[in-house]
Parts: structure tokens; C-alpha cells; sequence
């Protein structure tokens, strides 16, 4: 009979975990998988967790799935600003074997019955992903069987994106100036665009592995939308990042934002699938 256990090694969670078939579950070596797992910070430097538990289920010593939960070290008050009187109940990750669902329910209910006090548990919440995954924290479209567990016991969808990815080749030109910050402790940097010295837009720029950049947004200013100069930027930005040594570039937008899926794919972003965060009201 399968049951609830603490994890005999975690070491064979990171293998399992770096199984799936996820495009944002970046090759990343033990130890830096297991720093984001187990103590992880975000942009700031801020601890995102205050309390943080993993279990698993075994058949015998072979591992079918783990659920890793806890309660955020602060959240997003009622206007969405950072507050540290917030704190979320989060089911951070959530993976099993898809024909052992037995073993998904198992997971599922030891989290849900030790967030249980609280009104709203989330799962999979975005901000609350792993660092060496870009903090990317939603569920892929792939794993059918998680988003089925998740809805069969009163989830609902909260946010759906458009995850995407591009090859960078560092043949890019563009008159735009590239002025970066120094990096943040979450190793994240804040970029301004500078055409002839005056600012036209900015972004920030996660770097989980030494090859990989993540986009977490970009913007141009108002007066300059529709003239281009976002394409300009973007191509900067790439030729930036390629001289950082990084070859691959991904990003995110909501799946209801047809003007920035439009504008990554004609900028060479290739659509890699749709991710999605979770809710339950009790």
C-alpha cells in the first residue's frame, strides 16, 4: 500500500524532477537545483518561503512523485504591491507518474490538508517558482494529469501564458544603447534602452544558468509604440546577451495578450506551450 514519507534522497527527487519533458526545467547540476529548492530567494534578495515541506510517495524505494508546500515569506496585497504582511499557501511543485495517480492524490491531499487553515491555496504560483528555473513557477501543458488531479479536487485556473523561447546568435544590430544595472542578489538586471542618449524603454533580465536568459518584461514608452523601436530594443537586448554568453533567450506573456505574442514571434521567439497557475477557495 503506497503512503506518504518523508524523502529517503534528494538527490533522486532532482533526477525525477529534471525527468519531465518541461522547456523551462533548464539542465541545471545538483547543487544549484537544490539551492533553489530548498532556500530560495527572489530578485531582491528576499527569502521566498518562511515555512517549506516535501514528501513523496515509493513503491518500495522507487520514487512514483513529490509535493513540495509551505507558506511564503510575504505576498501581494490587495493592490498587488509586495507586502510582508501577506503570506500565501502555495503548492510549489507537484509531480508524479502519469499512469499513478494514486500517488498524485496521496501528494495532493498531504498538502491541501496541512494548508487547509487558510481561505485560498494556491498552486503553482509564478512568482513563487524555482530561480534556477527563472522563477517560471507555472504547471506546462504537457503534464494533462496534474492539471486533471488539480481540477478534480476544486482547483480552478487562475492565470494561463504563452511560454517562449528564442536562439540567440549574436548577429543582431540596432542603434539603440544598452545601459545595465549591476545584477541583483536573485541575479536578475534592470536594463534601459537609450536612443541618443535619451531613454525610449527598459526591462529586467533573469539569468538562471550562464547560458540562459530569461525575459521577465519589457516596455517601450508610450510616445514610442508603434515606431518600431521595440523590435530595436529587443534586438540590442539580444546582442547584449550574446556578449554575456547567452545563447538562449526565453520569455512569457498572458495567453490573452495578442499584441506581445505578435510582437515575440515576429522578433524570432518560437511558441513552446501554455503554463498555468492554480486556485482553491474553501
Amino acid at each position: 500500500m503506497l503512503k506518504i514519507t518523508d524523502v529517503k534522497r534528494l538527490e533522486d527527487v532532482y533526477n525525477f524532477h529534471m525527468s519531465f519533458e518541461t522547456p523551462y526545467f533548464f539542465e541545471v547540476d545538483f547543487e544549484s537545483w537544490k539551492k533553489s529548492f530548498t532556500d530560495d530567494i527572489d530578485s531582491e534578495g528576499r527569502a521566498l518561503f518562511k515555512e517549506l515541506f516535501v514528501k513523496a510517495v515509493y513503491d518500495e524505494d522507487v520514487l512514483l512523485g513529490f509535493v513540495q508546500y509551505g507558506k511564503t515569506a510575504f505576498g501581494f496585497d490587495s493592490s498587488g504591491e509586495i507586502s510582508s504582511d501577506v503570506s500565501h499557501s502555495v503548492i510549489r511543485n507537484l509531480y508524479f507518474i502519469k499512469d499513478r495517480a494514486n500517488a498524485g492524490e496521496l501528494l495532493l491531499k498531504e498538502a491541501t490538508d496541512n494548508l487547509g487553515a487558510d481561505e485560498k491555496i494556491y498552486a503553482f504560483f509564478h512568482y513563487f517558482g524555482m530561480s534556477c528555473f527563472a522563477r517560471h513557477g507555472k504547471l506546462f501543458e504537457s503534464h494533462t494529469h496534474i492539471d486533471a488531479l488539480l481540477k478534480e479536487n476544486g482547483f480552478e485556473i487562475e492565470h494561463e501564458n504563452v511560454y517562449y523561447s528564442s536562439a540567440v546568435k549574436g548577429d543582431e544590430t540596432s542603434e539603440v544603447t544598452i545601459v545595465p544595472s549591476d545584477l541583483t542578489k536573485g541575479n536578475q538586471q534592470y536594463i534601459d534602452f537609450k536612443i541618443n542618449d535619451n531613454q525610449v524603454g527598459g526591462c529586467e533580465v533573469h539569468y538562471p544558468d550562464k547560458s540562459i536568459a530569461y525575459l521577465r518584461w519589457i516596455y517601450v514608452n508610450g510616445d514610442m509604440v508603434g515606431r518600431g523601436i521595440g523590435t530595436k530594443c529587443l534586438s540590442a537586448l539580444k546582442h547584449f546577451l550574446y556578449g554575456k554568453g547567452i545563447t538562449r533567450f526565453d520569455t512569457d506573456t498572458a495567453l490573452n495578450n495578442t499584441v506581445a505574442q505578435h510582437f515575440y514571434e515576429k522578433n524570432s521567439f518560437l511558441r513552446e506551450g501554455v503554463t498555468r497557475s492554480y486556485f482553491k477557495i474553501k
